[in-house]
């Protein structure tokens, strides 16, 4: 992100909601034997990773929306930032994994390196299972530029459009507008996925059952869901205030229904089987998009966010979210590993969640504080002085 943009547009609320996220998936992980008893929202905790995809759209979108409409944008220092942003902490966390398993097939080794083992099934889940994301990442960051660019498109023409029309009908009909294209792209991503399979079958004799939840284009709804929400944000600011707390509670209300529903068909293995079950996995983005909106107006839950403690366990959330499940010497991920331990030690599987996120979050500071803020600095200085 340019540096002088980054800072302009910088909002603490939507780092905290990284931590939200992070810990989403870390409690879903540590405590899935407990599932009988724990909340629907921590048995359903993977839905942080549909958080992260809608919080890349609607950044990626706010960022650099002006430059690419103003001609500015480079393609080649943006992609030199994504760079510098995800691969410190990948590598070093790639490399600790390596040495802790000891031997790594070279194929395995290279495929994630290079951030495309998310594309192999065989791959998928074989070092640090979590980072199949980073795949999913990747593939948005390429395409990014041009979703942008037809935001950006989009933009232009609503600006036009709106001249002559009152401002309740405005936004009545950008609400609808927005809503179709997003429930468009959610349809674009399930024939994209069709279509990869097909392709792979025909010219590898292959097929890959978790197409549709693993890579990029069964999870571009999830993106175009905050790209969607950050035009949203940009024609709406003399309502913001007013709709901020209408799309948070919609959004909060939204989620858990759509987690519910999920959960009456079985869980998210079962819910493919059922058209509305498939529609309802979409829906979560959704919802996503809709408390990122909410969250930034003026309320008690931004409020909270913004705490200096929740943003730097956002800036750490990185480092803490591919920590949590790498191996390590004795145990094949840390975070479940740590928690069976302190639960044989006679702790309360909840007092035992709390520490071992604790312990975890320590490590991830000390790697953000340590490593991975000082090195970016370093390779952006290298890169752009």
């Amino acid at each position: 992100m340019p540096n002088s943009t980054a800072k302009s547009l910088f909002s603490p609320e939507l780092t905290g909601l990284r931590t939200i996220a992070a810990g989403l998936v870390f409690v879903c992980h540590v405590l899935e034997p407990h599932a009988d008893w724990t909340p629907l929202l921590v048995r359903y905790g993977w839905i942080g990773v549909n958080i992260f995809f809608a919080l890349s759209g609607f950044l990626f979108t706010r960022i650099y929306i002006d430059a690419i409409e103003q001609g500015t944008f480079s393609f080649r220092t943006y992609m030199t930032k994504r760079i510098i942003r995800i691969y410190p902490v990948t590598t070093l966390v790639l490399i600790a994994s390596f040495i802790s398993l000891g031997t790594v097939y070279w194929v395995d080794a290279l495929a994630h390196i290079t951030l495309v083992h998310g594309w192999f099934p065989q791959f998928r889940s074989t070092i640090n299972a979590p980072m199949w994301t980073l795949s999913v990442e990747e593939a948005f960051y390429l395409v990014a530029p041009i979703g942008i660019f037809l935001c950006a498109g989009l933009s232009r023409v609503w600006t036009k459009h709106i001249q002559q029309k009152e401002r309740r009908t405005q936004y009545m009909q950008l609400t609808a507008l927005l809503l179709s294209l997003w429930i468009l792209s959610f349809a674009l991503s399930r024939g994209m996925v069709l279509h990869y399979l097909e392709a792979r079958l025909q010219f590898f004799g292959t097929w890959d059952d978790g197409a549709y939840t693993f890579t990029f284009l069964g999870r571009l709804s999830d993106f175009t869901a905050g790209m969607f929400a950050a035009i949203a944000m940009r024609h709406t600011v003399k309502i913001r205030e007013r709709a901020a707390t209408i799309s948070l509670v919609t959004g909060l209300l939204l989620m858990y229904a759509t987690v519910s529903y999920i959960d009456t068909l079985g869980g998210p293995v079962l819910m493919a089987q059922h058209k509305l079950g498939i529609v309802a996995g979409h829906t979560i983005a959704l919802a996503s998009a809709l408390f990122i909106i909410g969250i930034q107006g003026n309320n008690p839950v931004r409020w909270l966010f913004s705490r200096r403690w929740m943003v730097l366990l956002g800036n750490a959330s990185f480092a803490f979210y591919l920590i949590h499940f790498m191996p390590i010497p004795g145990m094949a991920q840390v975070s479940i590993g740590l928690q069976s331990i302190l639960e044989a030690w006679g702790m309360h599987p909840i007092a035992a969640t709390a520490a071992n996120y604790t312990a975890l979050n320590c490590v991830a500071i000390a790697i953000f504080l340590l490593f991975e803020k000082p090195t970016s600095q370093w390779l952006r200085h290298r890169a752009f002085r």
